[in-house]
Order: structure tokens, then C-alpha cells, then sequence
């Protein structure tokens, strides 16, 4: 029996795409740390002056951001797992993490001028950053998570996880359908 201690993750594979190793240690490394700090950006919801009311100006609720963290953070860390293990699942969770990413700052790029709009004039004047800086913020994130999850339907890193290359677009159609269901219960939910 060995003294050392049990790796809470196997090994490299050889044949796991470099792409795929990368991404799997973000994510888990960027889920694990959002959801130890996530805790605390909640207690500075409750305890700073103002937040609460800024976010519902603009049509956030504090309850349903910190929701959203913690779903996206516990997203990324199964997905970075079931990547680095080479699972069928933990292709799904991280292509669709990128997928839902894509909606979300898609999403926050057309909904720019209703927020800029929402802003007065002379508030406007005194932002460091203007729209056109988050223009290419969620415009460039759109476009790098797009080409990241069209990674996933590359030949090689489908073989990895053991996936068919045929119908690519069923689990488009699963992931877009599941973004659908995740986006209605949150509009039932916290209208």
C-alpha cells in the first residue's frame, strides 16, 4: 500500500486533446474558486448600501444573481471534472456551459441600449466605460465562446469522449433545449 494520497483526479490520458485538458482545468480551478467567493458576494449584497437597489433598477434581482453564480460556477466544476475524466457527460456540461454562455452575453449585448437607456444623461458623462466597451466585451466573449463550442464537435475531441460523429445536430438541439427549459424556470421563478 502507498503512502501517497489519492488523486482526486486520474492521470493525463494521451490521447485527451490539449484543448480539452485546458479548458477541464479551468473550469474546475474557476468553478471551485466562484463557488467559495460566491458566498461572499452575497453577504456584500445584503450588507452594501445600495447594491440591492442599483440591481433592481436595472431589473436584477440580488437573489436571482447570486442563484445564477452559483449555478454557473457548479456548472463549470462538474463540467471540468467529466472533461478531465473523459466523460460522455462532462462533454455535454461543458459544451453546453459554452452554449449558455453564448445566450447570456448575446443576450446582454442586445439588452445594451435598454441599460445605457436606463442610465441619466449626466450619470452617463461620469462612467469610466461607456456602451461601446461593453459592446466589444459581450460581442467578443459571443464570438470566442462560439468558436469554444464548435471545439467540442471536432472530430478528435468527440472520439475522446467517446461520442458518434454523425448527428451533430441532436446535441445541439438537447443543449438549445435545455437552455430553454433553464431560462423558462427562471422566468417562473423569479419573474
Amino acid at each position: 500500500m502507498s503512502d501517497s494520497p489519492l488523486p482526486l483526479l486520474p492521470p493525463v490520458q494521451e490521447n485527451r486533446p490539449k484543448g480539452i485538458s485546458i479548458l477541464a482545468v479551468l473550469h474546475i480551478g474557476g468553478g471551485i474558486l466562484g463557488l467559495l467567493v460566491t458566498p461572499l458576494l452575497a453577504i456584500k449584497f445584503v450588507t452594501g448600501s445600495g447594491i440591492p437597489e442599483g440591481l433592481n433598477q436595472i431589473g436584477l434581482s440580488p437573489i436571482l444573481l447570486i442563484a445564477a453564480y452559483l449555478f454557473l460556477f457548479a456548472l463549470a466544476a462538474s463540467s471540468g471534472i467529466g472533461m478531465w475524466r473523459g466523460k460522455w457527460w462532462g462533454w455535454h456540461l461543458g459544451a453546453f456551459y459554452y452554449l449558455y454562455s453564448i445566450a447570456r452575453n448575446a443576450a446582454a449585448l442586445v439588452h445594451l441600449p435598454d441599460v445605457f437607456g436606463a442610465i441619466p444623461a449626466e450619470a452617463l458623462e461620469d462612467m469610466d466605460r461607456g456602451p461601446e466597451f461593453y459592446a466589444v466585451k459581450y460581442g467578443g466573449r459571443t464570438l470566442v465562446h462560439a468558436l469554444i463550442y464548435l471545439y467540442f464537435f471536432k472530430s478528435n475531441v468527440r472520439q475522446f469522449f467517446g461520442a458518434p460523429n454523425k448527428k451533430k445536430w441532436n446535441p445541439f438541439l438537447t443543449h438549445t433545449a435545455i437552455y430553454i427549459v433553464v431560462m423558462t424556470l427562471r422566468n417562473i421563478f423569479w419573474p
